[in-house]
């Protein structure tokens, strides 16, 4: 499957290199996003350190929980894609990412008011269609704005600033909590009896419109901009044949991202089969990994007595350092696997990492404090970062600009069944085992073991798979 990637992702001409260098605006720009990421990131995470005071307010099931982080985040978030895609491929991407901050912030503060699960449901939904904007529209600004010597380093910049935005969404998180209940006598008399778990939500949304008007001051980009010119065009302008000969060399890899008519149906159909894998593999992962990234918190909640400022904290502790050392190990296994491996290098190690995720997910069977949670937390990270900073590169390879923001879209979408099923396949299972000791584990187990040995298995090669 991997060595069907796309031509323009696995052709020599492809890694030659130009000396143009991004100016401070794309720099500006890039920061900026990474800003408005972290935002959506501590937005999803605190609902993740909430859940619990929330589920004894409202009365809430397990079953329930799952449904409002598969359905009502995961399922709306893949609808969405595929039309934000749409539209930041026609109209300015900073109004519509601007559009999607601001209605995320207000499906936060939405559910601040929530006083039935049928609200907080809504919300969740406002949230998904908020935050599905985030993927399609970055990676399709990113390779616009650098050009593609430091592409790389833009997208291991923002692939790790989104990641580390993990952790700090799980402690800023934590601490919002922490200070929203310490503050509460300064607060109108009207919110001062309000649960704590309402006015964090309140203060999390005033954060919206601040980052809306940072992503609306970015300047805009001409899409395909941070290419080189054809080499006609440098002609044109009076360059030296000899400049024009070395454009020549430089642009030929570039040539069918710029000029490139062919239609999103036809590219399509000339690479299904290596989408279809990639779905498929990266989808059945996911079920695992959205399980753990769901319930093991609550898990911490429920059996160890966390409270949502500590919860923020042990997260936010054990992000930070499965981070820190899966890029570190995802940069130097690519060094090291990509002369061999070529462009399937980057796909192998994504697979790896989710197998090897998948199979420590069991030693969650024998946490016995809520230390122990955290610390299996850190180690699952650290195989699923060295994977997740490399997935940008393989995602942006998959089209030309004037198809990437909907390529990726379409991905997204046809691996929203996987992302559903997790939490609620956990979710269903918890409320089976009540009465099982610890069944709450064995049901993040049961599902992530499954989903990360078949989904490892999908993207074998077929002579892996016959030895199997």
């Amino acid at each position: 499957m991997a060595a069907a990637l796309p031509p323009d992702a696995a052709s020599p001409a492809a890694r030659e290199t130009t000396t143009r260098k991004a100016p401070a605006s794309a720099w500006y720009a890039l920061a900026v996003l990474v800003i408005a990421t972290v935002l959506g990131s501590i937005d999803k995470v605190i609902l993740t350190l909430l859940t619990e005071p929330m589920r004894i307010t409202l009365s809430l099931s397990d079953t329930q929980l799952g449904l409002l982080q598969g359905a009502g985040i995961v399922l709306f978030t893949g609808i969405a894609t595929l039309p934000l895609g749409w539209l930041s491929d026609r109209y300015d991407r900073r109004v519509v990412l601007a559009a999607c901050v601001v209605l995320w912030s207000a499906a936060t503060a939405m559910r601040g008011t929530a006083m039935d699960y049928g609200v907080l449901f809504i919300a969740s939904i406002g949230l998904g269609v908020g935050e599905a904007g985030l993927g399609p529209i970055t990676n399709s600004m990113i390779p616009d704005l650098f050009p593609r010597t430091q592409r790389v380093l833009a997208n291991a910049v923002f692939a790790l600033s989104a990641i580390f935005g993990s952790a700090l969404g799980a402690l800023l998180g934590g601490t919002v909590v922490h200070l929203t209940d310490d503050l509460r006598h300064w607060l109108p008399a009207s919110m001062q009896q309000m649960e704590t778990w309402r006015l964090a939500f309140f203060v999390m949304a005033s954060a919206g419109i601040p980052v809306a008007l940072l992503v609306l001051s970015i300047r805009r980009t001409r899409r395909g901009g941070a290419q080189p010119a054809p080499p006609d065009e440098a002609a044109a302008a009076g360059a030296k044949p000899e400049a024009a000969h070395s454009a020549h060399a430089v642009t030929q890899a570039d040539a069918d991202d710029v000029v490139s008519t062919i239609s999103f149906r036809d590219h399509l159909r000339e690479h299904w089969r290596t989408f279809a894998g990639l779905v498929v593999g990266a989808g059945l992962a996911s079920i695992g990994m959205s399980s753990i990234g769901t319930w093991l918190p609550i898990m911490a909640a429920r059996q160890y007595g966390v409270t949502p400022a500590q919860m923020g904290q042990g997260m936010g502790i054990a992000f930070l350092c499965g981070t820190v050392i899966g890029g570190l190990l995802g940069v130097a296994a690519m060094r090291y696997v990509q002369p061999r491996m070529g462009p399937a290098a980057a796909l192998r190690i994504i697979m790896l990492g989710n197998l090897t995720a998948a199979l420590l997910s069991s030693l969650l069977l024998f946490t016995r404090s809520a230390t122990d949670a955290f610390t299996l937390l850190a180690l699952l990270v650290i195989p699923l970062i060295s994977g997740a900073v490399l997935l940008p590169n393989v995602l942006q390879d998959a089209a030309p600009p004037h198809l990437r923001a909907r390529t990726i879209a379409l991905l997204s979408v046809a691996g929203l069944p996987f992302g559903v099923v997790g939490p609620l396949l956990v979710g269903m299972l918890s409320d089976a085992l009540k009465s099982v000791p610890n069944g709450l584990a064995m049901s993040i187990v049961a599902a992530t073991l499954i989903g990360g040995v078949l989904g490892a298995w999908c993207c074998a090669p077929p002579k892996a798979r016959s030895c199997a």
